[in-house]
């Protein structure tokens, strides 16, 4: 074999490296595609039940106002 020949192999050996750390990487960022999508989903229904719950504060507050107004 020729050191050219050699070069060659070497070179398809490194590209093949590569595009199973590039497939592997791809795996990765999906993966974490999908969690976030996940996470933001569960924010976005945590900030909802949030907003519910101020609202039932709020409506509680005002009702135990207007009972300390009439006894």
């Amino acid at each position: 074999m020729t050191d050219k020949d050699c070069l060659i192999n070497k070179l398809k050996s490194e590209v093949e490296k590569l595009k199973k750390n590039l497939a592997f990487k791809r795996e990765e960022l999906q993966a974490m595609y999908l969690e976030h999508k996940g996470l933001v989903k569960k924010i976005d229904a945590l900030k909802k039940e949030n907003h519910s719950f101020k609202q039932q504060i709020k409506q509680l507050e005002q009702e135990a106002e207007e009972m300390l107004l009439y006894p």
